[in-house]
């Protein structure tokens, strides 16, 4: 077979750089990474954003060894990764805040299978799973992420060292998850935990009033009426996680760079 002809060299290598970069974000990325979508269509999408990347990336690369290749490699699937990590802690956030209200709501003992990753998961989860989606989809974040990965090119050229890069500051931008998830979880919590002290009021004053069988369906229709209520404010909620998302990851491409 004839090999690759010498002057496209120059070019399909950072284009295999380029793909490398979309494919790490491609592969943990909210909506992107989901198992719903065949790994072709995926291919594809590379292909198609390394052909629009490729002719605006700078890109000044020595000829080096293997061994450097395969470094630059490694950097370029970090990056990607990176970004699409960041974005997946505001993911995250909601379907731990979906596993709260499973549980204040009494369908914790209720699983399914998550389509995203194939794992047991409660009800709830995956219906907060689905309804985050949604409002990622609405509001476009799917087209911040494919903006900042195109920054990145500038801001970390082909090839860029991740020596500087800081795991610890890594953490302490996924411990967000925590306060995200607890802000949206916080009108189920609170409107269960009234529920709660009323039926143990109750119990307190007629004792022969079963508070056992009443207490459960009254809690579930007061906690769903709750957060359905809730969800209208989460478009507003959730774009500040996702815009802080997106910012630390250009962020720490400033400082890598």
């Amino acid at each position: 077979m004839p090999g690759i002809p010498l002057q496209w060299i120059p070019y399909v290598l950072p284009a295999i750089l380029i793909a490398t970069r979309l494919s790490g974000m491609l592969l943990v990325a909210p909506f992107f990474g989901s198992d719903a979508i065949p790994p072709r269509v995926k291919a594809a999408l590379v292909v198609a954003l390394t052909a629009l990347l490729l002719p605006v990336t700078p890109w000044q690369l020595p000829t080096t060894s293997v061994v450097a290749w395969l470094g630059y490699g490694l950097s370029e699937l970090i990056i990607g990764l990176l970004l699409g990590l960041t974005v997946q802690v505001v993911l995250e956030a909601v379907m731990l805040a979906g596993s709260v209200a499973s549980f204040q709501l009494g369908l914790s003992m209720e699983t399914s299978i998550d389509p995203s990753t194939q794992a047991d998961s409660t009800v709830m989860t995956t219906f907060h799973q689905l309804i985050v989606l949604y409002v990622f989809l609405q509001m476009g974040v799917h087209r911040w992420i494919l903006a900042a990965l195109s920054a990145s090119f500038t801001t970390l050229p082909l090839g860029t060292s991740l020596a500087a890069l800081n795991a610890r500051q890594l953490l302490d931008f996924a411990g967000n998850l925590w306060i995200w998830g607890l802000e949206l979880a916080l009108p189920v919590l609170i409107a269960t935990l009234l529920i709660d002290v009323t039926l143990a009021f109750f119990a307190k004053v007629a004792p022969q009033l079963p508070v056992m069988f009443v207490g459960i369906p009254v809690k579930a229709l007061l906690g769903y009426g709750v957060l359905i209520g809730a969800m209208s404010y989460w478009p507003s909620l959730l774009g500040r996680p996702f815009q802080q998302a997106i910012s630390f990851f250009l962020q720490r491409a400033h400082r890598l760079a």
